[in-house]
């Protein structure tokens, strides 16, 4: 079978379906099988729809010959109505063009006037028969509420009063697919035709050639596996059975379950794959899970849907005045409200809304509590959620009549805030408020839309909109669709007026399935715009990543704007049609947030197994330590972690000095790139109960720490001697260990799930210097000081939220001889910056590793050692012009630095 879709570089209306299905022909050896019997179906509405038409090859000939014939009638007779317009107009034109200009040549008996009436008499003819196919043609009820009954299979059709054969209510595609089904199965001699034969008779069909696209496999990659699988089957004399028929009647439920006129391709397809354990298997291979292949099909089925509605809603609304009378002509006009408004009634009748995708529940619930009082009501969302989404759906469902009748053959029209507050100070709000809402009352055919409702209240030099509001709203004539923030909703509307008036709606981001769904309406526009084509990973990937590493805005509205950006950066590469993968979106987030997500390449693979050799350039010693943070690293690294919990929870304890601070400055450059990537708070600064409101700010404030992990969600947050904040700090980060978030003083969540968390403490710190000195292990003095010292410090729940604690020995002196090289090094490389060369000898190293040690402090003394006696030799050197670029410094023991001077050019 040749493959399908082989350069994929169109979008949908270009993708090939592949030929089918020639290359699966199978032949068997026969033996004697039993055929399941029964009718499968489904009970709609008192009528049992099923499959009644038996499938043979004589009678699958007969119906592609009628099409044929059909086809070829509608062809001749669309040629003879060409051909006779043709004739006339040659005719008038080139041989009686004076006589055309007299009455009695149109009314009389002439050649010209019989070819006119033979083109309409065959236009009328044409025109009936494509009627009379449309209407021959059935559709699937519309479904009523929610519950949906399931596929039945019933012994005799006897006791059935209304039967209708699912054949009626098919595409031809699908038709077709049945037929393609029926023909796989009798070639390879099979009893019975099987949910993989329907599956393979589908993959002729556009839509799932479509969807092959959109997952991002092809047919080469599976055919092999089917085409063993179909030898596998039992022989006999080929029957449209039981089995075959499930599936067809499976796929008229889902039909019906998704409002969908015909019955398709795409159910079809999912439903023989939800009843065969080997396709499910077979593009499980292919990392196909069932969960992406129901959010794949819905995608397809969302694009025919939008059409569908298109069509239908543009029908609809030619019933719908465009004007701003209504159909009893009782209203009036309004032209001072038409100038501070929107009608978004008329924007919907000419289709200049998009179209609300799920949300139904929301919807309900808006409708409901409109009809129940009419009360007026407040959408209450983040920015982005789809709070004016919602508000279009309405308007749609008002232009298409299906709403509840208080909202019937009236206007939704959406008064701007700006406009009405249009001077300085807001001097005349009101009586333009007033004036608005009074031509309001008088049309009496209008619902008033206000967006961000809280900009009311306390507006216009003292003068509160809202209290204006609000009487209005009393009298009735009219009720108001508002929408608002939660916090302008508890801030401001809650304790208003407006709170008692208007009910509270909530609308949370849509669920990932959802978002998935609407952002799939709205690549099709994407896709055209930048000339590229998305595939299903990449969309789920923009609804993921977009959820985990863009925490301040909402769905579906950040992915939308990712989706852009991504398409926008693929587009730009200069190839037509380009495929967006999942890799692409990865790198725009990486881009942005500095944290590694784009799959881990060979290279980087490496880099990552040998990461403690690269924390070891900067680290001396503490071998437990580095091992544990470099594996957190890998597992963060290849997303093994959960999503719910910041990327690592670590406790160094030791005494200072030992390289605590420097592993975590480490870890920054590792795994954000910068060493800088770094939020460090001393909390020896938080040791009363009064610091909490200066880490998380107080009422309607942000703190020092929720704001700062706002600014930058992708850091190490380093918490110096954790040992000295106050208990209920503690439990603050106990909240953040265990659920990766924190409310801040305003009322907004921060996340913390892209932070790695490093607390330092020096608790224990003596007796760590005794039990090193003793020989015992770093495992024994960390088991002692849980048990022990920490537990007069810590809760236990406390120190089991951290993925390890790690205990630092101090430093020997070898290895402050070690970190004496690295601090030499870094001396070097700033001098290089300046063009000069500068060595120091393995004695002058050691003499100053000698000088600098100290058990108790570390390397600190070290540090200090260095720039008293080197930094502070050389910048008196480069003051005083004795050293200058292309020179040489040499130290050597005692601090004794030599200049080298270059050789004259």
């Amino acid at each position: 079978m040749p493959d399908f879709l082989k350069d994929n570089q169109a979008t949908d209306k270009v993708q090939e379906p592949i030929t089918q299905p020639a290359d699966l022909d199978v032949q068997i050896e026969k033996s004697d099988i039993q055929i399941q019997s029964g009718y499968p179906g489904l009970l709609i509405d008192g009528t049992f729809w099923h499959w009644r038409e038996k499938l043979t090859e004589p009678s699958i000939a007969l119906r592609k010959i009628r099409d044929k014939v059909n086809k070829a009638i509608n062809v001749f007779t669309s040629v003879l109505v060409l051909a006779a317009i043709a004739v006339s107009v040659l005719n008038i034109v080139l041989v009686e063009p004076a006589l055309a200009l007299e009455a009695d040549f149109w009314f009389g008996t002439n050649f010209t006037m019989l070819s006119l009436w033979f083109a309409v008499l065959c236009l009328l003819f044409l025109f009936f028969r494509v009627q009379d196919k449309k209407m021959k043609q059935k559709k699937i009820p519309v479904l009523k509420g929610e519950k949906v009954n399931e596929v039945q299979t019933i012994p005799s059709l006897e006791a059935t009063q209304k039967k209708v054969d699912i054949g009626l209510v098919m595409t031809k595609e699908a038709r077709e697919a049945v037929e393609n089904a029926y023909h796989v199965a009798r070639k390879g001699g099979v009893a019975e035709v099987m949910p993989l034969h329907i599956f393979v008779g589908t993959l002729s069909s556009q839509p799932v050639a479509t969807l092959f696209m959109r997952l991002g496999i092809s047919f080469d990659q599976i055919k092999d596996a089917v085409r063993r699988r179909l030898t596998t089957y039992e022989k006999g004399n080929t029957v449209f059975g039981v089995k075959a028929q499930e599936i067809i009647a499976g796929a008229m439920r889902n039909s019906y379950l998704y409002k969908r006129p015909y019955l398709g391709t795409i159910e079809m397809f999912v439903e023989a794959y939800n009843a065969d354990e080997f396709i499910q298997e077979l593009l499980y291979s292919l990392e196909i899970e069932k969960k992406e292949l129901e959010n794949a099909a819905m995608w397809i089925r969302i694009n025919e849907q939008l059409v569908d509605r298109y069509q239908e809603f543009r029908k609809a609304a030619s019933l719908k005045p465009t004007s701003n009378m209504n159909r009893a002509y009782t209203a009036v006009a309004t032209p001072f409200l038409d100038r501070v408004s929107q009608d978004l009634t008329k924007y919907a009748v000419y289709g200049r809304l998009p179209m609300l995708i799920g949300r139904d529940k929301e919807m309900n619930n808006i409708l409901r509590a409109i009809e129940g009082g009419n009360k007026s009501v407040v959408l209450v969302g983040e920015p982005g959620v789809g709070k004016s989404a919602i508000i279009a759906g309405i308007a749609e469902k008002m232009v298409e009549e299906s709403v509840p009748e208080i909202l019937q053959d009236k206007r939704l029209v959406k008064i701007s805030i700006p406009h009405i507050v249009s001077s300085e100070g807001g001097d005349g709000a009101q009586e333009r408020l007033l004036a608005a809402l009074q031509e309001i009352g008088r049309s009496g055919n209008i619902v008033t839309v206000i967006e961000n409702i809280d900009q009311l209240v306390g507006r216009a030099g003292g003068v509160d909109l809202a209290s204006v509001l609000s009487s209005e709203l009393e009298k009735g004539y009219t009720f108001v669709i508002a929408t608002t923030t939660p916090q302008g909703y508890t801030g401001v509307i809650e304790r208003s007026v407006l709170g008692q008036k208007l009910e509270k709606i909530v609308l949370n981001e849509p669920e990932r399935d959802d978002a998935i769904q609407v952002l799939e309406s709205k690549i099709g526009g994407i896709e055209n715009k930048n000339k590229v084509v998305f595939t299903y990973e990449a969309v789920a990937a923009i609804i993921d990543f977009s959820s985990r590493y863009m925490r301040e805005a909402m769905l579906p509205e950040k992915a939308i704007v990712l989706a852009e950006e991504v398409a926008n950066s693929v587009g730009r590469r200069g190839k037509q049609w380009a495929r967006v993968s999942k890799e692409d979106v990865a790198g725009i987030i990486s881009e942005k947030t500095n944290v590694p997500i784009t799959q881990v390449g060979q290279e980087e693979g490496e880099k990552l197994l040998h990461l403690e050799d690269r924390m070891h350039e900067r680290i001396i010693g503490q071998e437990e330590a580095v091992k544990a943070v470099a594996a957190s690293l890998r597992r963060a690294r290849v997303e093994l972690r959960s999503q719910d919990r910041p990327i690592a929870n670590f406790l160094f304890l030791g005494p200072t000095g030992v390289g605590k601070t420097e592993l975590a400055k480490t870890t920054a450059e590792v795994y954000f790139g910068d060493e800088n990537a770094m939020l460090r708070f001393d909390m020896s600064e938080y040791q009363d109960k009064a610091s909490i409101a200066r880490l998380i700010g107080g009422t309607g404030e942000s703190g020092l720490l929720t704001e700062a992990v706002r600014q930058k969600p992708f850091a190490l947050l380093l918490l110096d001697e954790l040992e000295k904040a106050h208990s209920d700090i503690l439990n603050l980060f106990l909240q953040v260990m265990d659920d990766g978030r924190l409310t801040d003083g305003s009322g907004r969540t921060i996340d913390f799930t892209n932070v790695i968390l490093i607390a330092t403490s020096n608790a224990g710190t003596q007796y760590i210097q005794d039990e090193v000195e003793k020989g015992s292990s770093l495992e024994q003095i960390k088991q002692y000081l849980m048990e022990t010292e920490l537990k007069t410090i810590y809760r236990p729940e406390f120190l089991n939220r951290f993925d390890g604690v790690m205990v630092f020995k101090p430093l020997s002196q070898e290895d402050v001889v070690a970190i004496a090289y690295l601090m030499i090094k870094k001396v070097e490389q700033r001098l290089e910056a300046k063009g000069i060369v500068f060595k120091a000898s393995d004695e002058a190293v050691h003499d100053l590793a000698k000088k600098g040690y100290d058990p108790k402090y570390g390397a600190r003394p070290l540090r200090r050692v260095i720039q008293e006696t080197v930094d502070n030799s050389i910048a008196e050197f480069l003051l005083q012009g004795k050293v200058s670029r292309r020179d040489t410094l040499l130290l050597g023991p005692n601090g004794d630095i030599q200049v080298e001077k270059a050789a004259e050019l």
